[in-house]
């Protein structure tokens, strides 16, 4: 329908909940409806930081902006360039012992605590951890799927 072919990549793990220095043990499942040629296959961790900063000016407006950014982000191919139909591929990847240490948030210095008694401030930070698979098809749309862990 639309031109669109039905193409299908799924992720199974162990279990969802992880602390570092463990193994995150795998298998991704690729089901297509046609043969895809495509560069790779890969696995990847990936942790994404999500800033939200929530200041009021001197007039007392609010003004809210969010910011992402990756602080870890370890890929891992799982097969060559080919056509891709279908296949299970299982993967391993070791999550690092100080994995956690890079997430921390930002140390506050005295110049900030006084601007935020002038102007109150809110600073929330969050980091979500992915597991993605990716199938790299050139010149088209890639085929891919995320699930989120917990890394704590």
């Amino acid at each position: 329908m639309f031109g669109f072919e039905k193409k299908e990549i799924e992720i199974f793990l162990e279990k969802y909940n992880y602390s570092p220095g463990e193994f995150i043990i795998g298998k991704i499942s690729l089901k297509l409806s046609k043969p895809i040629h495509a560069k790779k296959l890969k696995v990847a961790l990936i942790g994404e930081k999500i800033t939200v900063m929530t200041e009021k000016d001197s007039n007392r407006k609010t003004h809210t902006t969010e910011e992402k950014t990756y602080v870890y982000n370890f890929q891992m191919p799982l097969d060559g360039e080919k056509e891709y139909t279908e296949g299970e591929y299982e993967f391993q990847i070791k999550i690092p012992q100080n994995i956690l240490q890079g997430v921390s948030s930002p140390k506050i210095g005295i110049e900030d605590m006084i601007n935020s008694m002038q102007f109150p401030s809110g600073y929330q930070s969050v980091t979500n951890w992915y597991v993605v698979a990716n199938l790299d098809v050139p010149m088209g749309f890639d085929v891919s799927h995320k699930i989120q862990i917990n890394i704590g």
